[in-house]
């Protein structure tokens, strides 16, 4: 399972925000404190006002941790796929995997059964305030198989390319993911897409594709 990791000035932005806010909020309280209970209505306008102007901080810093959580993505394949000529319902697929600073690219050649090639991965969904940090979802990309367009169900085997993910089910089977209070949910996801190039993308929530 991979867990990529991007602190850049957006996380840095985040953290002084919310610095800054939690300062407002309690200059805007001593202020008030000093002035006094009977003269509030008349000088204590400047500590209200670093108070609301915290409120405003806090808010849009919840935007852009949603904004993050929602957005953020890593690309994570490669496929070339294309129809085998004199064989009908199937294609070879050049599926690169791409690797991090612990795992080098992948890159192999299959022969799948089916009109459409689909990639499957294993993605452990974090809270969208752990995605602000700087930490993407985990996600290992694991099975590569092949449908068809009629809807006839395919009689060629899985094939697992990031190795197996059984533990991973069993796990979830057994009620052992623990969700709280990092993780958001742990499941698995699949694209489905036809012949050409396409690059794949593991987003906070999803695996998906576009054209190369």
């Amino acid at each position: 399972m991979v867990y990529p990791v991007a602190f850049g000035w957006i996380q840095t932005l985040l953290i002084a925000m919310v610095v800054a806010a939690l300062a407002l909020f309690v200059f805007g309280f001593v202020r008030m404190r000093k002035v006094g209970r009977g003269a509030l209505a008349r000088h204590g306008s400047g500590g209200i006002v670093l108070i609301v102007l915290a409120a405003v901080i806090l808010w849009g810093t919840t935007l852009l941790q949603t904004y993050l959580g929602l957005t953020g993505e890593v690309k994570a394949a490669h496929v070339v796929a294309a129809p085998v000529a004199g064989t009908p319902h199937s294609l070879d697929v050049e599926l690169t995997l791409f690797g991090d600073r612990g795992h080098a690219d992948q890159h192999q050649k299959y022969r799948i059964e089916g009109d459409m090639w689909v990639l499957q991965a294993d993605i452990v969904e974090l809270q969208h305030w752990v995605n602000t940090m700087g930490f993407h979802s985990g996600y290992q990309v694991t099975r590569l198989f092949g449908e068809r367009l009629d809807g006839v169900a395919v009689k060629q085997n899985q094939t697992f390319v990031g190795g197996s993910d059984q533990n991973f089910f069993e796990d979830m089977q057994q009620h052992s993911w623990y969700t709280k209070p990092f993780v958001r949910s742990a499941y698995g996801n699949a694209v489905i897409a036809t012949t050409g190039s396409w690059d794949v993308y593991i987003s906070q929530d999803a695996i998906k594709t576009r054209p190369a």
